[in-house]
């Protein structure tokens, strides 16, 4: 049983790209704020305590009264992730410009956002792009996960804009081929051209690889009893990211990164699987 989540949870997963990173960038030490908006309703109201238990500032989160909670059903089948979403009217799905202002980036040193922010609607793609907007004219890092989701039909060309004016860009191999046509590290690095400065490329069980000026540095993953692989890019993202904005270099990043990616696999769900950063030092310690 996890010592740092109560037992109620432990039959209950709790999804959501960017605020897995926020959750797991918390348990890295990181001070992370999430922008979003859920229904009044008991997905939110869960959501809602987890978070705050993770330690994520949800001051910007709306619960919106007159729109459900999104949900998506991550179906497992022969190790392979099939996603179902239910999120047409949800309450994420109306997050828009109006909901982002100078204030949502005060104190910050990054913005993080995904391909399903992006894909989820119109208007909140166009926050999206707002917000992004502002970090740029702050000096605030803009770091992507692609995150590729076809079911939601999402606009390819949208997202390979917004990860070529991105800083750091997250991508899986599934997402390069789908997205760029390619998962080759260098033809990866040509097809987003010289905006982003950090490019984390992840391999499942492989590992992962940080394209960075010319160089490359690749990470093996630990060997872990694997249960649930959901939510491992977020940990890793989440990690890499937390590390990065205190400091460390991309290689030393992502080194952590990945191990908290595969300790993140041993339990069933998202998030509330995540590791605590004292778990990955000790693997970190004899690796």
């Amino acid at each position: 049983m996890r010592g740092d989540l109560p037992p109620d949870y432990l039959g209950r997963g709790f999804g959501g790209d960017v605020a897995n990173v926020a959750v797991m960038a918390a348990r890295m030490g990181a001070t992370a704020r999430l922008l979003t908006r859920v229904g009044e309703d008991a997905p939110g109201r869960l959501l809602m305590d987890f978070w705050r238990r993770a330690r994520v500032d949800v001051d910007r989160v709306t619960v919106d009264a007159s729109a459900p909670t999104g949900v998506y059903v991550n179906a497992v089948r022969a190790g392979e992730h099939r996603f179902h979403y239910y999120r047409s009217n949800s309450a994420a799905s109306l997050l828009g410009e109006e909901d982002v202002d100078g204030g949502l980036l005060e104190g910050a040193d990054a913005l993080h956002t995904s391909g399903i922010s992006l894909a989820i609607s119109g208007s909140s793609a166009r926050a999206a792009e707002r917000a992004a907007d502002l970090a740029r004219e702050r000096g605030v890092t803009v770091t992507f996960c692609v995150n590729h989701r076809p079911s939601l039909r999402p606009d390819p060309e949208r997202g390979l804009r917004f990860a070529r004016a991105a800083d750091i860009v997250v991508l899986s191999g599934e997402d390069a081929r789908a997205l760029l046509g390619t998962n080759e590290p260098d033809r990866v690095r040509d097809a987003l051209g010289d905006g982003p400065r950090e490019i984390v490329l992840t391999d499942g069980a492989a590992g992962a690889l940080v394209l960075t000026g010319g160089a490359e540095h690749r990470v093996a993953s630990p060997p872990v009893r694997v249960v649930d692989t959901a939510g491992a890019g977020d940990a890793l993202t989440g990690t890499y990211l937390a590390r990065r904005l205190a400091g460390a270099g991309p290689a030393e990043a992502l080194e952590t990164a990945v191990i908290a990616a595969a300790l993140s696999c041993r339990y069933p769900g998202c998030a509330r699987s995540y590791p605590t950063a004292d778990e990955i030092a000790r693997v970190a310690a004899t690796a």
